[in-house]
């Protein structure tokens, strides 16, 4: 439910089909309202003026007298008026209210109007006939020769066929707005998703760029062609600014490799030479730091820029996480017998040793550093925690970021500052996830989704 709410009210597609539906409906319900009421108005009315034209005749008949044979006349001229049927009903009363003549269909008089008839207009009502039918009446007032004081008459007529009439046009009508209401949702429907299909277009293209990191202009319509344009320019900055650091780092670490080299020499040197050659001891640590540091933006550039491809083989966990904490004596592992996945063994034998050794580094003296590889949903998870006291929450956004420490005075005694980077690094390039959480003071390193053997080999078949 939630999802279709979102869909709804946060999609421009379901915005845009959720107010057209909603408008149309309210359209279609407003314009049936309305032809109701003006159909029914307009059939009413031809009925009024129909009993009107005729009350009017048989008022100039009526006062020709003798009334008693005009009304003969009248019956004769109508026989509807004489009974045996229910379709007219006539009706005359004195100023007193007293009934003067009635038709043969309505003998027992029931066409009194409701309210005092005006004198200069007809008054127009429902009521229930003789023969207990729907019937449409009009009273007017009339003026008998040799009388000062108005009488009033009644005319009335069955209005059964009328409302027949009625309910079939309702019918019709109804049956009308609702065909034109669903046609006009259909067509919102098309309409909506002919008119997003380019925009639609547009996000897989930018999803899926090609290789220049660009979009076809010339490919989308008009509307879109700033937006274009615009993310072509900002994907060829980024790519630019992405090749500049990408050749920098690797242009700096080819670079320091031969003073390094040259460096290094020399300190042998000078050790082999020296009187207390222990004190070049640090020399070497350091030269040994900026190798490492050196490697890992060589291997950080090549696989970030795609020069370097994994090779995927059948490799087991358990013998390469066990070397890696067998450097250790704090480690503790819990790990099963064999764990096989499909993986490069080199890329990720440098993942989990740049983990092993990041938390042999920063986890304090004295405690243990947790290992433990588990299978869960036909995947191997490896975990790596170790205490990290000096770690909060917001500091797991930046693990993983080259260089960065927690303490920008601390140094690093064993590596340069780029071993999570280049783990995140590997890890995407297998298509792994490197996750940190911090929980009950401990850090854990969460490297997972690498499939299982047996799950690869059910799923090829």
């Amino acid at each position: 439910m939630s999802s279709l709410r979102n869909w709804l009210f946060r999609s421009i597609h379901g915005r845009l089909l959720l107010t057209l539906c909603v408008g149309l409906s309210v359209l279609m319900a407003a314009m049936f309202v309305g032809l109701d009421y003006n159909i029914d108005k307009r059939i009413y009315r031809r009925l009024d003026e129909d009993l009107l034209q005729r009350a009017r005749g048989i008022v100039a008949l009526l006062e020709t007298p003798p009334a008693d044979v005009a009304m003969a006349r009248l019956q004769t001229l109508h026989p509807a008026y004489a009974g045996g049927g229910h379709t007219e009903f006539l009706q005359v009363w004195d100023a007193g209210g007293k009934t003067l003549l009635v038709s043969g269909s309505n003998a027992a008089g029931r066409l009194t109007p409701p309210g005092q008839v005006p004198a200069n207009h007809p008054l127009f009502y429902d009521l229930a006939l003789p023969d207990n039918h729907h019937g449409r009446a009009a009273a007017l007032q009339l003026l008998f020769p040799g009388t000062d004081r108005p009488a009033m008459i009644a005319v009335a007529e069955e209005r059964e066929h009328v409302d027949r009439f009625e309910r079939g046009v309702h019918v019709a009508l109804l049956g009308g707005v609702l065909g034109t209401a669903l046609s006009a949702a259909l067509l919102a429907i098309v309409t909506v998703r002919r008119g997003l299909r380019p925009l639609l277009t547009f996000g897989a293209a930018a999803r899926q760029p090609n290789e220049a990191l660009q979009l076809p202009p010339q490919q989308l319509p008009q509307e879109l062609i700033p937006f274009a344009e615009a993310l072509n320019d900002a994907l060829a900055q980024l790519q630019a600014g992405m090749e500049r650091e990408r050749r920098f780092s690797r242009d700096v670490a080819h670079e320091l490799r031969t003073p390094l080299a040259e460096m290094r020499s020399a300190v042998e040197l000078a050790q082999r030479d020296s009187v207390s050659p222990a004190r070049l001891d640090g020399v070497n640590q350091a030269i040994d730091r900026m190798q490492r540091c050196i490697d890992s933006l060589l291997a950080v550039s090549s696989y970030e820029s795609g020069l370097a491809v994994p090779e995927l083989e059948p490799m087991n966990l358990v013998p390469l996480i066990r070397r890696a904490a067998s450097a250790d004596p704090r480690v503790q592992a819990q790990l099963p017998v064999e764990a096989w996945v499909q993986s490069d063994p080199a890329l990720l034998e440098r993942i989990i040793d740049n983990l092993m050794l990041n938390a042999m580094e920063y986890a304090p003296a004295g405690d243990a550093v947790q290992v433990v590889l588990a299978r869960q949903a036909g995947a191997w998870t490896l975990r790596i925690g170790n205490a990290a006291p000096d770690l909060n929450e917001s500091d797991l956004a930046h693990l993983g970021q080259r260089f960065w420490r927690k303490s920008p005075a601390r140094e690093a005694n064993r590596h340069g500052g780029l071993g999570l980077a280049l783990a995140g690094t590997l890890a995407n390039v297998l298509s792994l996830r490197l996750s940190f959480q911090l929980s009950d003071g401990l850090l854990w390193a969460t490297l997972d989704a690498m499939p299982d053997i047996d799950s690869i080999a059910l799923t090829e078949m």
